[in-house]
């Protein structure tokens, strides 16, 4: 186990600190045993705390009548997302929105704005037809328009279904046409590393919806600010608690994308309480979050921020272009203080040497995969000085948040997370009981508040997804580590395992030997079936192409996990296929390698590695012809 590195010089000053003494708290573990012991103490607190507006009470917490996977929370209740975060402070003329463009274009928008402006054009959907509960697509860049389309859409009852702006044609069609949307949200076109991105011809391949389209080139669609000013003011919708409010699509690598449905009620009182207790969010701050508007971290970012009067900061371009200092400029230019970022990125910055500190950033932010050591201890100590703690957050779109998340107000060690704030974490063995210090299956005990309401029209897959494996629990599909001091380690996706002569372990075990070996930049370890093992270990990484890189690889691997695990194949790639938000699909490279079918690609950030893949693999049992790889 790794050494705490950071410890926090006032973590009575940080807000979930606060929270536990305005209880009679001095612990920090006292608040957490209470919220996860006393749901219905807890939940109220934290809507108490974070000052969320509910227009009629609710009656009941929670109400499991109809089975503990089907629990609805806060019913009877009314609240709407767009109030809590716009219109409550539509007398504010401080900046919700602050935007950048990769073209340079930069501004902000102020709560008064905002307000107006969303006001508009809920009202335009709603003279176009969009009803309560209605469906309405948006195909946008991180970007003011799709922060105003975002809450437009809450603000009049619809169902926002963001999509990422990186999709094809498919991609985008499929999700659109299963969620029934009526209506979708584009930009007519975008930069992307200096290089025009057209979305218009995508969206016109969906003819049977309306469009509203950012700089429209065609007749046949809406204007987006045409109608924002054609549009007669509405206020926010009085919508229930259990109202559907976004809808999120998860990508396996077989079947069709899956729609996780999440609510006004629920949903949005879990996203404010992560946003303020694990990134320690202050009216005064800025937060960024290098991400999308269609995968989870973006709406979660947007609607956390605006909640507490904070605000939050877009940008549609790469935070690279055309230099790597970009990223450092934005952040002292527009005085962002909380910044999210993925490990991927980090490993990019440090495979380019960019070690320039950040000082105006008190919390760094981190989710999306495992970290390996090297790695965080990097940016902690390159990029944070030393100084800034890392919020390490892990959950997932199937629950727009996290069940694991360190903060500001405890010590940290590398790559650790610590239990989530009411969200009844623990391990289990195969067998279903809890272990320490031993990896197993990630669970969660309770039905949480922000949980999807199913899966959009497949209740028995929703069924089957989450709660099959052991009764009445949750399980998220992920392979971890927890401590006897509440800190728990990720491994990887569950189903990622591999089984070598009967000894389980996750992937990102090996991977972190891998990631010591000077001359890797990064790495994926799957198994593959082998006669006399069961599984094999194979290791993909990229960095030196070399038969030293190779082989100070296979001695790390039996260093640190013993030649058990040594790797059947070392294969160099030049890059690692990966989803277009930064994480590593070891399953659709297991696929790939062995011949088999993928599945749904429309994730990746580039296939063209899958068919390098899978020629790697079709020769992988021709001795004389190896070609980047090594036994």
């Amino acid at each position: 186990m790794s050494e705490m590195v950071y410890y926090p010089p006032d973590s009575q000053s940080t807000n979930v600190m606060k929270l536990g003494e305005k209880h009679g708290m001095q612990r920090l573990t006292d608040l957490y045993d209470r919220a996860d012991a006393d749901p219905e103490w807890f939940w109220p607190a934290v809507v108490q705390d974070c000052n969320i507006a509910f227009s009629k009470p609710y009656d009941r917490v929670m109400d499991g009548s109809r089975g503990k996977p089907w629990t609805r929370w806060f019913t009877g209740g009314h609240i709407n997302i767009a109030h809590n975060c716009v219109e409550k402070y539509g007398d504010s003329d401080r900046p919700a929105v602050k935007y950048e463009t990769e073209e340079g274009i930069s501004g902000s928008m102020s709560f008064r704005e905002l307000n107006r402006v969303t006001g508009k054009l809920g009202g335009f959907l709603q003279e176009a037809g969009i009803a309560r509960g209605d469906r309405v697509g948006i195909y946008m860049p991180p970007s003011l328009e799709g922060v105003v389309a975002l809450y437009s859409v809450l603000r009049i009852g619809a169902v926002a279904v963001p999509v990422f702006s990186g999709y094809g044609i498919e991609a985008v069609k499929t999700r659109i046409q299963d969620s029934g949307a009526k209506a979708l949200f584009s930009f007519a076109f975008y930069s992307r590393k200096g290089k025009t991105i057209d979305m218009q011809s995508t969206v016109q391949a969906l003819p049977d919806i309306m469009h509203i389209v950012k700089d429209a080139k065609s007749p046949d669609v809406f204007d987006f600010w045409k109608s924002v000013d054609s549009g007669t003011y509405v206020e926010s919708a009085d919508t229930e608690s259990e109202d559907p409010a976004i809808m999120l699509y998860t990508s396996g690598t077989t079947g069709k994308p899956k729609g996780t449905v999440h609510v006004h009620g629920g949903s949005f009182v879990n996203i404010v309480k992560e946003v303020k207790y694990y990134m320690d969010m202050r009216p005064e701050d800025t937060l960024f979050w290098i991400s999308d508007l269609g995968w989870m971290m973006g709406p979660w970012s947007i609607l956390g921020a605006n909640a507490l009067g904070g605000s939050i900061f877009v940008y549609d371009g790469a935070v690279d272009y055309p230099d790597i200092r970009r990223l450092w400029r934005m952040i002292s230019s527009n005085g962002i203080t909380l910044l999210g970022l993925s490990p991927t990125l980090v490993r990019s910055l440090k495979s380019r040497n960019a070690a320039f500190p950040m000082p105006s950033v008190r919390v760094f932010g981190s989710t999306g995969e495992p970290w390996d050591e090297e790695s965080w201890l990097w940016l902690f100590r390159e990029i944070g000085s030393g100084k800034t703690p890392i919020a390490n957050i892990s959950g997932g779109t199937d629950i727009i948040g996290c069940f694991l998340a360190s903060t500001p107000a405890i010590p940290l060690m590398p790559r650790c997370l610590y239990r989530g704030l009411g969200m009844n974490t623990s391990v289990l063995s195969e067998d279903g009981h809890d272990v320490v210090d031993q990896v197993g299956y990630l669970v969660s005990k309770s039905h949480c508040p922000s949980m999807t309401r199913g899966i959009w029209g497949q209740p028995e897959k929703y069924l089957e997804t989450y709660w099959s494996q052991f009764k009445d629990v949750w399980v998220q599909g992920d392979w971890a580590m927890r401590d006897r001091n509440g800190y728990y380690f990720l491994f990887g996706r569950s189903d990622d395992v591999i089984k070598v002569s009967g000894k389980r372990l996750g992937p990102n075990e090996i991977e972190n030997s891998v990631m010591e070996v000077p001359g890797v930049n990064e790495s994926a370890v799957i198994g593959v079936p082998d006669a006399m093992k069961g599984e094999a270990v194979v290791i993909f990484y990229t960095g030196e192409n070399s038969d030293g890189t190779m082989e100070a690889i296979r001695k790390k691997v039996e260093e640190s996990m013993g030649k058990s695990f040594l790797p059947k194949f070392t294969i160099w790639l030049p890059q690692l296929p990966k989803t277009r938000n930064g994480k590593i699909v070891r399953r659709v490279v297991k696929r790939a390698f062995l011949g088999q079918d993928p599945g749904d690609v429309s994730n990746l950030e580039d296939t063209a590695i899958m068919d390098y893949i899978k020629e790697v693999g079709r020769i992988r049992d021709r001795p004389d012809d190896f070609g980047g790889m090594s036994r």
